[in-house]
């Protein structure tokens, strides 16, 4: 199965373990929650900051704009948070010919990669990668990951994966964005996890819920191309803004 949003732990729970801080917008509402060693076993979530948008789902369509800034607000705080990151590896993950899994490689498709040029010393270095799925590579994704993050030695990982919920009330309706990494392939056992302690680099994992897990099925709705349309805008114009606005 597809990556958990982290609100499926159940909102009293979190509540009262690990909300620091919560402001409701207009369109939307941002929490921010904190896992630590106090509270993991309890949450029984990697350890990190989380911070999740909610929204009605046709929000998502009408206002990418304002989704778009929030986006770009939760990622500045993060890099300033880890300072060096002139070498940014942003990996999509997924299968694209499976629509409700291709976010992760539609968003790389449509970032700006800069590594390749050595002149514009103002810019960040942004390398761009999509390892595709085990299914389809006869690879692990973690092995494909593992050699990129080798060969370009970035300072810090961003990875876009679309995640699962199993509540209908979060389907297409939230973003989650984290510093506790991700694990490719989730559903594989042969799955790694990729964070922090993995290559002793950063690692940011930005996701959205976009199937819904019922019975060991995964369910998504009739609206789905207009949302991962939607979806991919707001998150893509939110990266290159981010890394590259003069």
């Amino acid at each position: 199965m597809k990556q958990q949003l982290f609100l499926d732990v159940g909102k009293e729970k979190i509540a009262n373990k690990c909300l620091i801080k919560e402001i409701k917008y207009a369109h939307y509402k941002t929490s921010h929650f904190t896992v630590n060693k106090d509270n993991k076993k309890q949450i029984k979530k990697r350890i990190g900051d989380y911070f999740v948008i909610e929204f009605e789902a046709k929000k998502l369509l009408t206002k990418e704009k304002t989704l778009q800034k929030e986006v770009e607000r939760i990622m500045t705080s993060f890099l300033k948070k880890y300072r060096h990151n002139s070498k940014v590896l942003i990996v999509g993950l997924g299968n694209n010919t499976v629509l409700a899994d291709s976010l992760g490689i539609k968003v790389t498709d449509n970032l700006i990669a800069t590594n390749q040029y050595h002149d514009f010393l103002t810019l960040p270095k942004i390398a761009l990668f999509n390892p595709s799925v085990t299914q389809k590579t006869g690879i692990n994704s973690y092995k494909l990951i593992e050699m990129v993050v080798n060969d370009i030695k970035p300072d810090i990982i961003i990875m876009i994966d679309s995640l699962a919920t199993k509540s209908s009330k979060y389907l297409n309706s939230a973003i989650e964005i984290s510093d506790t990494g991700i694990i490719p392939g989730s559903a594989l056992n042969a799955a790694r996890e990729i964070n922090q302690k993995t290559f002793n680099i950063p690692v940011i994992a930005i996701g959205m819920p976009l199937c819904l897990e019922m019975n060991k099925m995964l369910y998504t709705t009739a609206t789905i191309h207009e949302v991962i349309d939607s979806a991919v805008r707001i998150l893509s114009k939110a990266l290159n803004n981010v890394f590259l606005k003069s």
